[in-house]
């Protein structure tokens, strides 16, 4: 029987080895190996954490001579350079970037520090601190060199902290390095930005794990001896060998970076009180309550008909307020099933529910937090859901679900709808106790056909608007197509005017002039139908042209998605005006070429 192998000094010590290799490996953003004096991969992250204690003698070509010279080795261009002929994969390498640092004890090359970028990204990042990580990585070497040889261990570790101190610096992510009684002994600038505070060094912390997973990382409760909390995402690591000084490290972000993040990629909502447009008294009246109650933080409910700009009022009492540098975030309660509706609007956490993100994910609350969450068309809110609504707005409290952990909210509340809630609660479909909180702050929309005054300022704004788009000359309307429009009664409201402004540039003559010719048949058939009498229409029956059902089919189904609109929730409202079922109007839309 054959004597056993004795393991090198890194195998010894592996443990820590595969510790610190992590750390390298966080700090620059590539993946790492590391490799003994007999090519044995002693350590790995990402693709070689499954091959560690695997033989690499084979494939090691840049190791080898890193072992018999004992000197660093930066590779650019892997499989490229001069260093590379002899290796297997000479012309045909698959890294983008590699860096080779030996590992020394007592002037022997005892093992090597790989530094493989794989992707174009990694190589640039650790190109543009190419110098910070090379000391950073020597530091290293030297460090795991003296820990195998138990020699200078306290001395080395000093260095490698001012090593380390200089090149986290440059790390987007904050980072705390904790002692005993987690006092913290080290900090980075990002890490004191992102808590907005000026000092933190010596200061004893309570940190602990509140139990999510979110968004990939960990979430953390950190409370600072003036007892201010924050909620951190992110990673913390145990140092391995701990000293009095240096036990652990906590990389994070701050729970708002990653909230500014989904934020970024958010287009943000149009409209202040300055694009409300008319002069009607219903129109200057509204305005005035905007700039009364932007300053407020008290819930506003806004009602008016489908069309009538709700979510623009909504938006200019934001921007008029002072959370106008804070988020705006809107959530359309009749767009979304009942089903995903709850996890939209409060989150959930890792495992929470089948189907759901792995990740877990951020709720709209939480998202609105110190800002304004918009819940538009509220009175479509199923009952069940209303409940915890009313919850979140008495405890200003809200929980992920799947989680346990109440999480403290400053949002403001705006909600609007077209129905009639008053009602909706005699009828037991909406909760008397939520339609009073809602409804500290009512702001009424009037339609369009109450203040036809801004009849004539809506058409100007919508034919500037569309002939810019549709690169057509200044458009031209006539007075008689203006009293058009001033006498039709608008049940779509400036939804349906601006619609059928589009369709009146459409078909504007080159001449830039807009005339009843232009106008759509609703509008322009309108006043001649509705003003004939009785009489007339007895006296001369022979005379009235018959339509075709179609026709007249075709005709209620336009009016209805000018009224309601072309969303999934409009569609629903024009399905239930006209009698017929949603499948039925999908149906009709497609046989009359009107989706």
């Amino acid at each position: 029987m054959g004597r056993t192998k004795e393991k090198s000094l890194l195998q010894r010590i592996q443990p820590t080895v595969i510790s610190y290799g992590e750390l390298i490996s966080r700090m620059t953003g590539a993946d790492i190996e590391i490799v003994d004096h007999r090519l044995y991969r002693v350590a790995g992250t990402g693709l070689y954490q499954k091959a560690v204690n695997q033989d690499m003698s084979q494939e090691a070509h840049v190791y080898k001579l890193v072992l018999k010279s004992g000197k660093r080795q930066v590779i650019s261009y892997p499989g490229h350079e001069s260093i590379c002929q002899g290796c297997p994969n000479y012309l045909n390498c698959p890294e983008e970037i590699e860096i080779a640092m030996p590992i020394m004890a007592q002037g022997q090359v005892i093992g090597v520090i790989g530094i493989i970028g794989s992707s174009l990204s990694q190589k640039k990042h650790v190109q543009e601190n190419e110098k910070l990580f090379l000391d950073f990585i020597r530091q290293m070497a030297e460090f795991i060199g003296n820990k195998a040889l138990e020699e200078r261990e306290a001395e080395q570790r000093e260095a490698l902290l001012e090593t380390f101190q200089a090149t986290i610096e440059h790390i987007q992510q904050g980072m705390l390095v904790l002692g005993e009684e987690q006092k913290v002994t080290a900090v980075n600038k990002a890490a004191l930005d992102q808590l907005e505070i000026t000092h933190l060094i010596g200061e004893k912390i309570k940190l602990a794990a509140t139990g999510d997973t979110l968004n990939h990382y960990e979430e953390y409760s950190l409370t600072l001896e003036d007892k201010r909390q924050y909620r951190l995402l992110g990673t913390y690591v145990t140092v391995p060998k701990p000293t009095r000084r240096y036990q652990s490290i906590l990389l994070f972000y701050r729970s708002r970076e990653i909230k500014d993040r989904y934020f970024e990629t958010a287009s943000l909502p149009m409209g202040d009180k300055n694009s409300i447009l008319g002069s009607s008294p219903a129109t200057l009246r509204l305005i005035k309550e905007i700039e009364k109650v932007a300053k407020s933080t008290s819930t506003v409910l806004i009602t008016g008909e489908s069309g009538t700009g709700k979510e623009m009022v909504a938006t200019s009492i934001w921007r008029e307020s002072d959370r106008a540098n804070k988020r705006f975030i809107a959530l359309n309660c009749a767009a979304l099933p009942e089903a995903i509706m709850e996890s939209e609007l409060f989150g959930y956490v890792k495992g929470a529910f089948t189907g759901a993100d792995p990740n877990g994910r951020m709720g709209k609350f939480e998202l609105a937090n110190e800002g304004i969450i918009f819940l538009d068309e509220i009175g479509d809110m199923p009952l069940y859901l209303q409940s915890k609504l009313l919850r979140v707005l008495q405890e200003r409290k809200v929980v992920r679900i799947g989680s346990n952990q109440l999480m403290s909210i400053d949002v403001r509340v705006i909600a609007a709808t077209n129905k009639d809630l008053k009602k909706m609660v005699e009828e037991k479909r909406f909760r008397a106790d939520l339609y009073y909180r809602l409804n500290v702050i009512p702001i009424h929309v009037a339609p369009l056909r109450e203040r036809k005054e801004d009849i004539e300022d809506l058409t100007f704004y919508y034919c500037q608007k569309f002939a810019k788009r549709f690169g057509k000359a200044l458009p031209r309307v006539t007075e008689e197509t203006l009293s058009k429009l001033k006498a039709y009664p608008w049940p779509g409201n400036v939804r349906e005017l601006e619609n059928a402004v589009e369709y009146m540039i459409n078909l504007m003559d080159k001449d830039g002039t807009v005339d009843v010719d232009t106008l759509p048949e609703s509008v322009r058939t309108y006043e001649e139908s509705a003003g004939r009498t009785k009489m007339e229409m007895e006296i001369r029956p022979a005379r009235e042209a018959i339509r075709p059902l179609k026709a007249l089919e075709k005709e209620m189904i336009g009016r209805a998605l000018s009224q309601y609109g072309k969303s999934t929730a409009g569609k629903r409202e024009a399905a239930e005006a006209l009698g017929i079922s949603r499948a039925t109007l999908y149906r009709k839309l497609q046989e009359y070429g009107l989706e």
